[in-house]
């Protein structure tokens, strides 16, 4: 069986909802993002051991020109195999995705980072800690991520408070007593709101369109 994780509830919603049950597919949702999410997911692989893990999440672009919702490879963190054989529905960009410490919340942190990131498309916070997880294992990765604030955006509320660092969920009483000191900052909250709603329907339906791929045998069982 193949298994796709998401760090968190949110990410993981929308292909939920779009999931076929027929499919042999298992969706594992952490509760847990950052470095967090390596002995959530080692846990997991301890008790079921999947054909191949699917990392699939949210990230911050790291070049201009990729707007929210943009889906990438990340082939760093991609079985070599399903790299060079596997058929990519048009417009999934290709490229290195790197994993930070922390939410990059304003472009001039984006830019910094990219520029010592050797050209990577994304940032996220989760890719490098699971890839690891599955390579201890021997367990087969594919990393997929959608773009949720471009290069140019700044996330509205700072990381600390829009969500609890232990759980990555929402922290509704943090953000409305933020909202209330800063009102001029309402505006872009909403459309933060906007764009993860947008990107967690683009993340599940590149999804949807890989699936068929990923689940024939000669595109995974021949191999793993």
């Amino acid at each position: 069986m193949m298994t796709i994780v998401f760090a968190l509830e949110f990410e993981s919603a929308g292909f939920r909802a779009r999931l076929e049950p027929r499919l042999c597919v298992s969706v594992w949702t952490l509760g847990v993002m950052g470095r967090r999410s390596a002995p959530a997911l080692q846990n997991l692989l301890a008790r079921h051991r999947p054909a191949l893990v699917v990392s699939a999440g949210f990230s911050g672009a790291l070049r201009e020109g990729m707007p929210v919702g943009t889906i990438v490879l990340g082939g760093n963190f991609t079985d070599p195999h399903l790299l060079n054989s596997l058929p990519l529905p048009a417009g999934i960009l290709v490229g290195k995705v790197v994993t930070a410490d922390h939410i990059l919340e304003t472009p001039s942190a984006k830019a910094e980072f990219a520029a010592r990131s050797g050209g990577a498309l994304a940032a996220d916070l989760e890719s490098a800690h699971l890839h690891q997880v599955c390579l201890s294992a021997g367990v087969p990765m594919l990393s997929i991520r959608c773009i949720s604030d471009s290069f140019a955006q700044s996330i509205a509320i700072p990381g600390s408070v829009l969500m609890d660092p232990e759980t990555g969920r929402a922290n509704p009483q943090a953000i409305f007593q933020y909202l209330f000191r800063h009102p001029g900052k309402a505006p872009d909250f909403a459309r933060l709101v906007r764009d993860a709603k947008t990107a967690q329907s683009a993340l599940a339906n590149a999804l949807k369109s890989l699936l068929p791929a990923l689940l024939q045998p000669e595109t995974r069982l021949s191999h793993f």
